[in-house]
């Protein structure tokens, strides 16, 4: 996506945000979409294959449990994917290993 299709997009979404406080709900909703999408990458990425597709090997996605973020904007809930072998170790909120980070 380049600058002029964002700009787009950014005029699109800010029709609705009428008070701060629509901004900030929508800031807090952007940033939860863009890490969970970026953990569904990196959980792709160490299974090998795409969600819904067929798995090269034993191990496969297995839910979303909630990990609660402490951002400068309060607590953020995400959902995060884990594997069934356990082995998936993200990047981006690492597990119980940054005090930034609580598991809910």
């Amino acid at each position: 996506m380049d600058e002029k299709q964002l700009q787009a997009l950014a005029n699109e979404l800010s029709k609705n945000l009428k008070t701060p406080e629509d901004l900030s709900q929508f800031d807090r909703l952007l940033k939860k979409l863009s890490v969970e999408a970026a953990l569904n990458a990196e959980m792709t990425h160490h299974l090998g294959y795409e969600k819904n597709q067929s798995r090269l090997g034993a191990n496969t996605r297995n839910g979303y449990p909630t990990k609660t973020v402490i951002t400068g904007d309060g607590p953020l809930e995400l959902r995060t994917p884990r594997d069934r072998d356990g082995t998936f170790e993200p990047q981006l909120v690492k597990k119980k290993s940054d005090p930034y980070y609580r598991d809910g």
